[in-house]
Parts: C-alpha cells; sequence; structure tokens
C-alpha cells in the first residue's frame, strides 16, 4: 500500500501537534511545518485542515477554555491533556469551522478518545460537545476583550494604554485569522511589473501597495515553495512595516552597511538589493544556526554583496568601530506587533519581559552607535507597540548617545495592513 492509498485521519494528527505543544518548548509554527512537511503527499485540501484547525485552536485558546468551562464541570485546566485538546480542537470546529457538520465534529472526538485508550470518558467529551454545540455563545457579545480575542489581559490593557481603544479594538481583530501576505521584490533581478506578470501566470492574486512601488499583497497560493518565482529568488516575503527600515537608511551605491541582529536578514538582503551590487552589507547575529537562514536567502535571491559574521551584538567589536556608512539594529522584543503571525508568542511573553528586553536593546545599541562613521545613519526597529522598546528608546538614542533623529514611523497592526513596528533614523 502506498502512502497515496493510505486512510489518514487529519484530526488525529492535529491531536498530536496539540499535545506537542503542551509538551515541548517550540514555536507552534515551526511544528506545525515540520509535520506538514512530513505529510506533503497529502491532498491540499487535507494539508489546509491540519494547518488551519492546529493553529487556530493555539490562537483561540483562551476564548476555547472560556466555551468549555461554561459546560464542563472539570474546568479545562484541571484536564488531562489529551482530553483537554481533543475538546479545544472540537470546540474550534464549532466555532470557526463552519463548513463541519456537528455530529461529525462530536463523533470524531469521541473515535480520538477511544482509539487513545480513554474509553471511559467518551461518555464526558460527547455530552460536553453536544451542549455546546446545541448553544453557541456569540462570541461578539462577550464584553471581556481577552475572551473574545483569546489575548492575555495583559496585553489588552497595553494595547489601550499605548494606543486608545479604536485602535486597540482593530489590534485585537487582527490579531485572530488569517494575515495579509506582502512581499519585496528582488529589483536586482526583476522589475515589478514583470513579477506581478509572473506570480498571475503561476495562478497568485497579486495587488499593488499604495506608496510602496515595488510591493505588493499576495494570495491564492498554498506554499511559497510552489511557486517557481519564489524559488528562483524574484522576491521576499516582509511586511510593509519591515520594508521602511532600508527607505530610513537613505542607501546611496557604493555604501557600506552592518546589520547587527541580522536573521532571517529580510533587512540586510532588502539592502543589499538597494546597493545594486555595489558596496556591501555584513549581516551579523549570535551563532551559525541563525547565520544558516541568511545565507539561505542570499543564495535563493542571488546577492553577491552579503558576508556574514558570527557576533553577539552585546559585545563590542573595537576592530569595526568608525566603519560603517548605515547601521541596521532591529533588536529584539516582545514582538507585540506581530502576535497576529505567531499564534503562540501571546501565550509566551511575559509583561515582566519587556523591561529585560528594554535595558538589552540599550546594552546593544551602545555599541551598535560605534560602529558608524561620523555622518553616517543608523535605523533602530522592534516588532512591538511598547514605549519602553520604541519611542523611550529613541529618546536615549537622542540624550544618553549623542544621535540627532532623523525621521520615526509607528505602526499598528490592522485588518488589512502591516504589523505592529516602530522604526525611527538617527544621524551620527
Amino acid at each position: 500500500m502506498t502512502k497515496g492509498e493510505l486512510k489518514i485521519n487529519t484530526r488525529a494528527i492535529v491531536l498530536d501537534i496539540l499535545l506537542a505543544v503542551e509538551k515541548e518548548d517550540r514555536m507552534t509554527g515551526l511544528l506545525i511545518h515540520d509535520v506538514l512537511e512530513q505529510y506533503a503527499f497529502l491532498p491540499a485540501r487535507d494539508r489546509a485542515f491540519i494547518k488551519n484547525l492546529a493553529e487556530g485552536t493555539v490562537e483561540r485558546q483562551i476564548t476555547l477554555d472560556y466555551i468549555i468551562d461554561r459546560y464542563s464541570k472539570v474546568k479545562s485546566g484541571k484536564m488531562k491533556s489529551l482530553i483537554r485538546c481533543v475538546l479545544r480542537m472540537s470546540v474550534y470546529q464549532l466555532y470557526f469551522m463552519s463548513q463541519v457538520p456537528a455530529s461529525a465534529v462530536c463523533n470524531e472526538a469521541v473515535r480520538l478518545v477511544r482509539k487513545r485508550h480513554f474509553n471511559n470518558l467518551t461518555g464526558f467529551v460527547n455530552g460536553v460537545l453536544r451542549k455546546i454545540a446545541s448553544e453557541k455563545t456569540d462570541l461578539e457579545k462577550i464584553d471581556n476583550l481577552s475572551v473574545r480575542f483569546s489575548m492575555p489581559e495583559w496585553i489588552v490593557k497595553r494595547f489601550i494604554d499605548e494606543a486608545g481603544e479604536e485602535k486597540a479594538l482593530e489590534m485585537l481583530k487582527s490579531s485572530v485569522g488569517t494575515r495579509p501576505v506582502f512581499i519585496r521584490t528582488n529589483r536586482t533581478r526583476i522589475s515589478p511589473e514583470e513579477l506581478k506578470v509572473l506570480l498571475e501566470d503561476e495562478g497568485v492574486r497579486c495587488e499593488p501597495v499604495e506608496g510602496i512601488d515595488y510591493a505588493f499583497r499576495i494570495s491564492g497560493f498554498e506554499r511559497l515553495y510552489d511557486l517557481k518565482s519564489f524559488r528562483d529568488g524574484y522576491f521576499s516575503v516582509q511586511d510593509i512595516s519591515s520594508m521602511s527600515v532600508a527607505e530610513l537608511l537613505e542607501i546611496k551605491e557604493g555604501m557600506k552597511i552592518l546589520d547587527i541582529c541580522a536573521a532571517p536578514g529580510g533587512k540586510s538582503c532588502h539592502a543589499a538589493e538597494i546597493l545594486n551590487g555595489s558596496g556591501s552589507v555584513e549581516a551579523r547575529d549570535i551563532s551559525e544556526r541563525k547565520l544558516e537562514k541568511i545565507e539561505e536567502n542570499i543564495s535563493r535571491l542571488a546577492l553577491k554583496n552579503v558576508e556574514l559574521k558570527v557576533s553577539d551584538a552585546t559585545c563590542a567589536d573595537e576592530n569595526t568601530f568608525d566603519s560603517f556608512d548605515r547601521v541596521i539594529a532591529d533588536l529584539p522584543c516582545s514582538g507585540l506587533g506581530v502576535i497576529g503571525r505567531k499564534n503562540d508568542l501571546k501565550y509566551r511573553v511575559k509583561e515582566e519581559d519587556i523591561a529585560s528586553l528594554a535595558e538589552l536593546q540599550r546594552k546593544i545599541l551602545r555599541n551598535a552607535v560605534k560602529y558608524l562613521k561620523d555622518g553616517g545613519i543608523i535605523v533602530f526597529s522592534t516588532c512591538t507597540i511598547t514605549k519602553e522598546e520604541g519611542s523611550e528608546q529613541a529618546e536615549f538614542i537622542e540624550k544618553e548617545l549623542g544621535l540627532k533623529k532623523l525621521e520615526e514611523r509607528i505602526f499598528y497592526q490592522s485588518q488589512e495592513g502591516s504589523d505592529g513596528f516602530y522604526a525611527a533614523s538617527f544621524i551620527k
């Protein structure tokens, strides 16, 4: 019997992913990616079902537990891991996958529990799910924003404090469900107009981005690596907020550029493309493992002017002081601006992490400015929305490090637009 002839239970695969998420210290996205690679022989529809159900169940965890706890005498936090995961993925299907019949959800859940040798709990699972299916709650009427959008309460409060209630609500809406995919044309290989034609020939919907003539929003594809235009290095996936870093650098051909925390290399590659084969980009990061991803992108994009170097950004490299025309300092942060793309990040990051991350940023920035030549420009950026990791650091760069701020850009994530992001440029 070939793989194609095997009867694969896609829900069992999702259950194994969810159990692994509870046990392993790995990002859910990477775990799902590895599993989908293992089951690459499955039809696209089955792979999409696995991906959507696994990602959605993790993303909506707080909401799902709220619903389960309303109908179960045993609260979700007290359940056996397998039963909790089965109930969560089943409730997700009932609420967010309307194409799946409720009867099928309940029956498949019972089947999973029985297959995993929890026969004595099949009645419990069946009873809870059938109650939930018959009395669905209107989530839009839930006043508690943490429950409605499955977001830890401290992050909800942060969003409101940082952006106000109206923007915070938009940010919360954009943190669940599908996020738009933006791409950057590799203009050393192809023009944006030519790329659009290639993508459309591959069946990809391709929409221009207002104000960025080399960027597109794409949809209608399953996997990037299935696109020949991607494999051939004609574009990179990059959010429009991140594209602003290279724009703020005011790069001119022949310049020498340093990216001090470069992995996975999107900003380094963007800078190299603008240099158009001239000058150089030195992309540094803390380990060979991190540099491997940058090397993959350099090779795919056919860039010849990027050099890689293992380097700890918190340790000063005195040999390269006053050596670079431009410095990119896209620094470690809480990541609150990309929660919509990393569906378990919100459960990992803690509010108390922000102060220590801000201190780490200041330590790196003290070194980063030393690599600039006089008259050089540094861009500091983070994929978050907190003042401690954004505007307050800009003030630190001006007042304590003595640079002059040129421009500042603040992005709040929205359903149709960019991720949450902060970027500011300074001249030495």
